[in-house]
């Protein structure tokens, strides 16, 4: 396989296949927003590992399952917690056991979830129904808890505190079947959902998912497409990310420089790729 641009690839076929749609509007759902800064090293690749590599291992464990009315109470884990009502000003977050979640206030939206990562004071969501612009392939959202699951920063939502008791936790079957259990720092990490910022008016949407299968969707032709990735850490912050479709005999490496949640290829510095908020802890 030889190295490619994945964008120059991606904008022939958008120009190919069809005018580029207009932007979409804000929806209800609101558009993720993120302040990052970026890294200025321009160093090329070379093959030598120093970047923390996305791939992960699966783990036995798994949450406690769901019980029935009849059996005992299910026992509560005070570590990062999602399940109940939060609150901030002009906002509430409701998310319960069987993975389905609720915006009241400034956003009012709703729909399911999975969740892709359970670590330590953290967890990754995957929102459905969040943003509807993006072909229906979910939204990544990283919680970060407190000690006691009282307080919760939520992407780029910013700031929860709990407005009801602890009571229960995520239904096992609300769990990807491949999440990640080992701690990572997602500053230098593909987990999640990345979208261009800037540089380019197609503002296009990648989902990396912890089993190693990846959804893009191309704001300029219209759709998502699915596949596996990997990634090989190389030097000074450069890493190498294989794409194989799921359509199509497709496959493509390309470089991209990896700091501080910002991914650019060595071609197109200008296109700024970021991924979604990884918020301060309570």
């Amino acid at each position: 396989m030889k190295k490619l641009s994945l964008l120059l690839v991606l904008f022939v076929f958008s120009a190919c296949s069809r005018p580029a749609p207009t932007p979409p509007t804000e929806s209800s759902t609101a558009t993720e927003s993120s302040s990052m800064t970026t890294e200025t090293t321009t160093t090329k690749p070379s093959s030598t590992s120093t970047v923390e590599e996305s791939t992960t291992k699966p783990s036995s464990e798994k949450p406690e399952p769901p019980t029935s009315s009849s059996e005992k109470p299910i026992s509560v884990d005070n570590r990062a917690n999602l399940v109940g009502t939060w609150e901030q000003d002009n906002q509430t977050l409701t998310i319960d056991r069987t993975g389905n979640w609720e915006l009241e206030g400034a956003i009012n939206s709703s729909g399911t979830f999975t969740v892709g990562a359970d670590f330590d004071q953290t967890k990754m969501i995957k929102l459905y129904g969040f943003n509807e612009n993006i072909g229906g392939i979910g939204t990544y959202f990283i919680a970060n808890f407190n000690g006691d699951s009282s307080k919760m920063g939520f992407g780029y939502l910013g700031q929860f505190t709990r407005a009801t008791d602890l009571t229960s936790v995520v239904n096992s079957g609300a769990y990807q079947e491949d999440y990640q259990t080992d701690a990572v720092d997602f500053s230098r990490n593909v987990l999640g959902t990345w979208t261009i910022t800037e540089g380019t008016e197609f503002h296009n949407t990648w989902n990396y998912n912890p089993d190693g299968t990846f959804e893009l969707f191309s704001q300029g032709l219209g759709e998502a497409r699915t596949g596996t990735y990997s990634v090989k850490p190389l030097k000074n912050n450069w890493v190498d990310i294989s794409y194989d479709f799921d359509d199509s005999d497709d496959t493509y490496i390309t470089a991209y420089h990896l700091s501080d949640g910002v991914m650019w290829e060595e071609e197109f510095e200008f296109i700024r790729i970021v991924r979604n908020t990884d918020p301060a802890f309570p």
